[in-house]
């Protein structure tokens, strides 16, 4: 994959994207000369902030049906694997883009185009997407975010705490241990009056939470007491909160349209929760913010 890197700076952050995934690599608070993201190490986890598409989550079996057709895809989809285009690049604001290809067609059948953007606005990373269905059918994707913030330095995951910015129960769905969902794990998160201390124990129930239903327009993580990092996401319609079993090195805010099938789901891909219908012709578009409250 490419070691090219581009780079936005002001006077708080420095930013870094890889046309490799297009995957944001590196944000760096200059104030505290704290590095934001997880490093990705391959020991542990080796990415930092992937581009989930065109799957969330995992199929059953790593198999879809889709109009009596059977096809083959892995988890969360393989754009993450690929090089995209650099197709523009200011100071603040820098795009890529990627097509369908044979390769492409054989495990998601459709044409399409995804552009993918990152602007740089004081303490706050706005990324963007831009599905295109240039296609003469109606083509069904799904499509993701996965930032793994590290600790500051001194501090452990048990030195989080979340805030939902918002109080009561949220409901949230979980995967089993293959990575499918299973309705049995279901749960309510009992958030008080917004803001939960992330316990040892915390992720027992499953280290993955997908708060569904757009109950969440934001996910703060405070560390030591202090803000650390909010992901704003709202319109979506998951939310999901993971981390790596027993290593905990870091913790993942993930927005997302669409999540793992359901254990033993065979039906039509159109059948599957959480996927996006898009029209011959039509775009679809999506932004989620990442704000470095340490920078402030």
């Amino acid at each position: 994959m490419s070691e090219n890197r581009q780079v936005l700076e002001n006077e708080k952050l420095l930013v870094e994207i890889t046309p490799a995934g297009a995957e944001l690599t590196r944000i760096c608070d200059k104030k505290n000369g704290q590095e934001m993201l997880w490093e990705g190490d391959p020991a542990v986890w080796g990415r930092h902030s992937p581009i989930l598409f065109p799957f969330v989550g995992k199929s059953y079996e790593n198999q879809y049906h889709l109009d009596g057709a059977v096809y083959s895809i892995g988890q969360h989809g393989f754009a993450r694997d690929m090089v995209f285009e650099l197709v523009s690049e200011t100071e603040t604001e820098v795009w890529y883009g990627l097509s369908d290809t044979e390769e492409t067609r054989k495990k998601y059948p459709y044409a399409f185009r995804l552009e993918v953007g990152y602007r740089l606005e004081d303490t706050a990373i706005h990324v963007m997407w831009r599905v295109k269905n240039p296609g003469a059918e109606q083509m069904y994707f799904m499509i993701g975010a996965h930032p793994a913030f590290r600790t500051p330095a001194g501090c452990t995951i048990y030195d989080y705490t979340f805030d939902f910015h918002r109080g009561g129960k949220l409901h949230f769905q979980s995967p089993d241990d293959d990575g499918y969902r299973d309705p049995s794990m279901d749960g309510e998160l009992d958030a008080g009056e917004g803001q939960v201390p992330l316990v040892r124990g915390f992720f027992d129930h499953t280290p993955t939470y997908i708060f569904d239903g757009g109950q969440l327009e934001a996910v703060s993580l405070l560390a030591a007491g202090k803000p650390y990092v909010t992901v704003e996401c709202k319109g979506f319609p998951y939310m999901a909160v993971w981390t790596v079993e027993k290593t905990h090195p870091f913790v993942c805010l993930e927005p997302w349209y669409g999540r793992c099938a359901e254990k033993g789901f065979e039906g039509d891909l159109k059948e599957r929760e959480g996927v996006q219908a898009l029209p011959a012709g039509e775009e679809f578009s999506a932004e989620y913010v990442i704000r470095v409250d340490a920078a402030l």
